[in-house]
């Protein structure tokens, strides 16, 4: 299997699938919006492509339990210093996690990952 979630884990690949049946339908679209946002600003290539799955990747292990945390996750792309890894990119990661950021808070989104305790 080629993409961006080709070196993605089963296990991980497994609760993704579960964790997007579980989404009531909001949050299903705050997920696609916030994805939406980030790559029409940093692209629909390969390495846009696969810097969402990092995101992805990175809130499952974290284990959230909700693809809507996508934006808190991406700002973790900076803390993580994966701005040196996509440094043709930094610009562009910049501002799609100030538009994320904006969407989060016009639509009252959690500044916490949602987790079970």
């Amino acid at each position: 299997m080629k993409g961006p979630f080709a070196n993605f884990p089963l296990d991980d690949k497994r609760k993704l699938v579960l964790m997007w049946k579980k989404l009531n339908n909001i949050d299903k679209e705050h997920f696609i919006n916030q994805v939406t946002y980030a790559m029409a600003t940093w692209g629909f290539d390969k390495q846009g492509k696969e810097l969402v799955a990092v995101i992805i990747e990175d809130l499952i292990e974290d284990g959230s339990l909700n693809l809507s945390d996508f934006g808190l996750y991406a700002k973790k792309l900076i803390k993580d210093g994966l701005l040196d890894v996509y440094y043709n990119k930094a610009d562009q990661i910049k501002k799609a996690i100030m538009l994320m950021d904006s969407y989060r808070l016009k639509h009252e989104l959690s500044n916490i990952p949602s987790k079970s305790i």
